[in-house]
């Protein structure tokens, strides 16, 4: 643990058994920040929006979202580990920004595992293959085939060095031998944009983004990369659907704060996110932005970060992506 958390730890030691019934049993007596290390309508920035709803009708408090996008995510996380760990400050992460950078990138300026703390899982979402409208291709093979012939570099863009676009992207590449090119964008509307114009070849980009553009007919899905159809896309094959087996990708997203928290705010933030996430209406908001809902409580979610940096550490090592600048 760096000196930093090391204060922040004796901090909360020194009034946790103090000021227990006013510092944690009248939270939350002011309003919440959830901030998200992307830009507006991003997949992480869709969900903050929702579990700021959920957290807002369950608290009766305002619930600001606040983007802080750059580097991954990690200029978002450092913002939140450097907070009080008293609830206040939270963080909407998941796989591409609290575990990918982690794995890929040699100067990461903090250590997530030991700055920040999960507190609940709300959400998972798959990436889809994505081409232009125009692009003669409509099926997996056929795009193959069709790069194979062409015999030149395929573009691919991404919403980031380290993004879970880019890792998926980098695994197609080996999976088909296809000579491949990065094309990083600063924001995953701007990676849309590009391979909707043709500047790009193919873009592997989250669901919940990229449905605006599919159901416009400025985009043509080729495949989802999730072991089952979308149910917002069910026409769309799986990728293994399309031969090829063992191709599975989701992102996921949660509930983060400062290492710290005291157990009491913990429990009651992820109470309400899970409680609020397991209705109907949200289950429905969550289906028409293009997500799925999986809800982790705390014990799980920390397990599941853990064996996910297991995973993808692992994935980065194979595929040379480890550590990135």
């Amino acid at each position: 643990m760096d000196r930093r958390n090391v204060l922040k730890w004796l901090g909360v030691g020194a009034v946790g058994g103090v000021l227990p019934a006013r510092a944690q049993g009248d939270y939350p007596s002011r309003p919440i920040t959830i901030m998200v290390g992307s830009t507006p309508g991003s997949a992480t920035d869709l969900a903050a929006r929702l579990a700021a709803e959920v957290l807002r009708d369950a608290f009766g408090q305002s619930v600001v979202v606040e983007n802080k996008a750059g580097a991954g995510g990690v200029i978002c996380m450092q913002a939140v580990a450097a907070r009080a760990p008293d609830g206040y400050t939270l963080q909407l992460g998941g796989l591409g920004h609290n575990v990918i950078p982690a794995v890929t990138r040699a100067d990461m300026p903090l250590d997530v595992s030991t700055s920040l703390m999960p507190i609940a899982q709300a959400a998972e979402f798959l990436n889809v293959l994505l081409v232009g409208q125009d692009h003669p291709a409509n099926t997996l093979q056929e795009f193959i085939d069709y790069q194979k012939k062409a015999d030149k570099v395929l573009l691919y863009g991404s919403n980031g060095v380290g993004s879970s676009s880019h890792l998926t992207s980098e695994l197609f590449g080996q999976r088909t031998g296809l000579k491949v090119q990065h094309v990083p964008y600063k924001a995953a509307s701007d990676a849309l944009v590009g391979v909707s114009q043709g500047d790009l070849d193919l873009l592997f980009m989250n669901l919940p983004p990229s449905l605006p553009m599919i159901q416009s007919g400025r985009l043509k899905p080729l495949a989802v990369t999730s072991a089952y159809r979308a149910r917002q896309l069910p026409q769309v094959p799986t990728m293994q659907e399309q031969g090829m087996e063992d191709f599975e990708v989701t992102s996921w997203l949660g509930l983060y704060g400062p290492a710290g928290i005291p157990e009491p705010i913990v429990r009651k933030l992820a109470a309400a996110l899970l409680k609020g996430f397991d209705t109907p209406d949200y289950e429905s908001k969550f289906i028409s932005a293009g997500f799925e809902r999986r809800l982790r409580d705390t014990a799980d979610f920390t397990a599941w970060n853990r064996s996910e940096r297991d995973r993808w550490g692992e994935v980065a090592e194979k595929g040379g992506l480890q550590k990135l600048n």
